[in-house]
Order: C-alpha cells, then sequence, then structure tokens
C-alpha cells in the first residue's frame, strides 16, 4: 500500500521546492542573466527610462491646448465719498468666474526642441542601462570566475594535504628507523601546517565571492531569502583558446562601433544642439490663441438698481516678443555651444582610452593564453618529476629532501596553472566588455 506520506511530500517537492531545503543550480550563464533581471542597479536604470518616457509625453502635452477655470469673490466696503461718487467704489460684492481655452500659435520653436530632446534624452538613458548592462557583466563574470578557481585551489591544496600527511608519515617512519634526520620531520611538519593555512583561507575565500554574487546578482543574503542557491561550473571547462577569432584592428573597429560609451558622447551633444534651438526660440515672438468664457456678478448694499451680472465670452490673439533682456539669452545660448566643445574633446579621450583598452587586453590574453601552454608542460612535467621521485624514495634511493622539493615544484606549478587560466578567463570577460560585446559561456557572439 502506498504511503500518503510519502505522496504529500513529493507533491511539496513539486510544487514548493525550496520549502523543503531544495537548492537552484546557477551556471555562470544563468547567473548573468538573472543578474540583469534581478540587479537593484540595472532595476534603477529601468526606471529612469520610466521617467524619460514620463518626460516625453509631458513635453507632447505642450503641443495640445491648456483650458482654466477661475473664480473671484471681492467685496468693496466705501469708507467716504465726496461730489460726484462713481457706483464702482460703493459698498458691494462681486463674483467672477472665468473658463478660458489658451493655445500656443508660435513659441520659436521652443516646444518642437523640447519634445526633441526629451526623445534624445530616453536614448541616452538607454545607452547607460547598457554601460551598466557590460559593467554588471563583467563583475558577475569576474566574480565566477575567482569562485570557480577559488574551489579548483581548495582542491588542490586537499590533495596536497593528502600528499605531505603521508610524506609526514614517511618521514616520522625513517627517522624511527634512524634512515633520515628530525630535521626532515620538522620540514613535512611545516609544509603541513602551511597548506593547512593555506586550506582556511581558501575557504574564506570561497565564502567571500559567494556574497558577492549573491550581491551583484540581487540576491539577498543569510537567511532572509526564500531562494538557495549554489553556482556550479569547473574551472577548466571554459575554453579560452576558440573563443576569440579577431585581430586586434578588427577588436579596435568593433570597440568604437559597439561601445556604448560612445553613443552617449553623440547624444549628449545632440541635447546640447537642442537646448540652443530651445535659447534661440527666446529671440522669437510668442503667439498665442486665447477664447474665453465670463460670468461677472456685482451687487450693492446700499444701492440694489445698480445690480448687475454680465456674461460674455471674448477671442483673440496675443504676441509677445522681448527686445532685450541684458544679453542672458546671447551668454545662455554661447554655454551651450562652448558645452558641445566639452563634449567633442572628452568623445575624442574616451575613443583614445578605449583603443588603449582594447590594445593592452588583447595583448595581455594573447600573452596569457601562451603562459597557460607553457605552464600546462611545466605542470605535466612537475607531476611526473613527483612521482618518480617517490618511487625513488620509497625505493630509499632517493632523499626526502628531494621529495619535499619536488612537492614544492608541483604545489607552485599547480598554483600557476590555475592563475594563468584565471588570467585568461578575465582578461577574455574584460575584453569582451572593452568591445562592447556580450559573449555566452559557450562561446556564441551577441552584439549589443
Amino acid at each position: 500500500m502506498i504511503n500518503k506520506q510519502a505522496i504529500w511530500i513529493c507533491v511539496a517537492v513539486l510544487l514548493f521546492p525550496t520549502a523543503l531545503g531544495a537548492v537552484e543550480l546557477f551556471s555562470l550563464e544563468k547567473s548573468v542573466e538573472y543578474g540583469l533581471e534581478h540587479s537593484p542597479i540595472i532595476q534603477g536604470m529601468g526606471i529612469r527610462i520610466d521617467q524619460s518616457d514620463m518626460d516625453i509625453k509631458a513635453q507632447r502635452g505642450r503641443f495640445l491646448p491648456s483650458i482654466s477655470a477661475g473664480y473671484t469673490y471681492t467685496q468693496i466696503s466705501n469708507i467716504s465719498s465726496e461730489g460726484n461718487t462713481d457706483d464702482d467704489y460703493l459698498d458691494q460684492k462681486n463674483d467672477s468666474a472665468n473658463l478660458r481655452l489658451t493655445q500656443v500659435l508660435f513659441s520659436g520653436f521652443e516646444y518642437k526642441n523640447r519634445f526633441e530632446r526629451a526623445k534624445l534624452d530616453k536614448e541616452y538613458q538607454q545607452a547607460r542601462l547598457e554601460v551598466q548592462k557590460l559593467d554588471l557583466i563583467y563583475r558577475i563574470k569576474s566574480a565566477f570566475f575567482e569562485l570557480l578557481k577559488t574551489r579548483h585551489d581548495l582542491v588542490s591544496t586537499t590533495q596536497r594535504i593528502k600528499r605531505l600527511t603521508s610524506d609526514l608519515d614517511q618521514a616520522r617512519a625513517f627517522f624511527d628507523s634512524r634512515v633520515s634526520p628530525y630535521v626532515d620531520v620538522l620540514r613535512a611538519e611545516s609544509d603541513l601546517e602551511d597548506s593547512k593555512q593555506t586550506l582556511w583561507k581558501t575557504e574564506t575565500a570561497i565564502t567571500e565571492y559567494e556574497a558577492m554574487l549573491k550581491r551583484l546578482m540581487g540576491l539577498s543574503q543569510g537567511r532572509v531569502t526564500d531562494l538557495e542557491v549554489e553556482f556550479k561550473g569547473e574551472f577548466e571547462d571554459f575554453d579560452v583558446f576558440d573563443r576569440m577569432d579577431m585581430d586586434l584592428d578588427s577588436c579596435l573597429d568593433k570597440a568604437l562601433l559597439n561601445r556604448p560609451e560612445i553613443s552617449l558622447f553623440s547624444l549628449q551633444s545632440g541635447m546640447a544642439e537642442k537646448d540652443v534651438s530651445i535659447v534661440n526660440a527666446k529671440y522669437y515672438p510668442q503667439v498665442s490663441f486665447d477664447v474665453g468664457v465670463y460670468d461677472l456678478d456685482k451687487r450693492y448694499t446700499n444701492e440694489p438698481r445698480y445690480d448687475r451680472e454680465n456674461r460674455y465670452w471674448s477671442a483673440g490673439v496675443s504676441a509677445k516678443w522681448s527686445l532685450f533682456d541684458g544679453g542672458s539669452t546671447m551668454y545662455e545660448k554661447q554655454r551651450y555651444l562652448l558645452e558641445i566643445q566639452r563634449i567633442d574633446t572628452e568623445r575624442k579621450q574616451v575613443e583614445l582610452e578605449i583603443k588603449e583598452e582594447v590594445s593592452v587586453t588583447f595583448t595581455s590574453l594573447m600573452e596569457a593564453k601562451k603562459r597557460l601552454v607553457s605552464v600546462e608542460k611545466e605542470l605535466a612535467a612537475s607531476q611526473e618529476n613527483y612521482a618518480r621521485q617517490k618511487t625513488r624514495f620509497k625505493a630509499r634511493i632517493g632523499t626526502i629532501s628531494e621529495l619535499f622539493d619536488a612537492q614544492a615544484v608541483l604545489t607552485r606549478s599547480e598554483s600557476s596553472k590555475s592563475q594563468a587560466l584565471l588570467d585568461c578567463q578575465l582578461l577574455l570577460a574584460r575584453l569582451q566588455k572593452a568591445l562592447g560585446m556580450v559573449m555566452t559561456p559557450s562561446g556564441e557572439t551577441c552584439q549589443r
């Protein structure tokens, strides 16, 4: 007979996996996707784009007529009068109500330029979002590779501790047999304790990189989150040799074409030009059409025969032209013209910095690849040397000092390969960021 409790547990696991301690696995690609969706930085930039949308709608509303309503209540009390008296100055109460419609006919193209500037501002915020995305992707990749490298070091250190423990046991056995001096035992103990300290530091570093990844991805820390995550991936699974098939010149061209920072300067310059056009609107007359309905009610306290109520409507066109403002418009225009020059200068500087970044990163990546090939040969030789020295030591042909030296060389080779592989991964991620491109872990290239 099927246990009902077991059935309910299975249903709960399917419907509520995190409630029962299930862990969601995050690969590098999934970590990047999750971070782009949940990072507070990216969400904040999305809000800025929404604000730009509201500004566009607000500027579009300037083209439509405005309707206003007003009401005024006035009480006039006469203090004294002599001679002929104007009935407008007798004790009275006035009620005035109006409804007006105003349509701007010409504003020197100010409204048009403000509307176009608002659209440019939205594109500017979108370009800023792309900058933030590239930076976030690079930081997530860097933290992810650092985490994998640290885990790899943890495994390597654990294996080294096992080797050192075995070597220590043999050193003690040889000392007890009076084959080797006690100094060999002390050296083995020292190397073993040093490796244990490295192990503890590595375990702490793993926790730090996991916390960093969660922060970058917008995941809560500690027990306040309902999502238990685990980052998966093998450090040596990411092949860096077939991921970049471009030469330096192609990289430079692609960087200048794709980098959103270049678009930022173009958009900034476009907005400054619109600011110049908005200022120029002050040199033109402002023409508007106005139509309204009015209701005026006068009630005299002591002279009711003068009471009257007027209802009327009016329509007309008005024009206003500022002929002199002390030069403020001219200087404001000059300020925006200087702003355009400043933006162009900064754009040239950023282009130089981008070229430098791409050149240095590309060259460093090529060097790191060569170093990785070399260190892999070094590691293979170190592993064979350690195996031979261990065999010689067991056969009492070699000395324990030679075994310790081979162990130290093997440790350095393992560390060198781990660092070289990390350098390749980080430099590749940095080059992808420098090119303004997003490359998936599978090696597929996606242009922004």
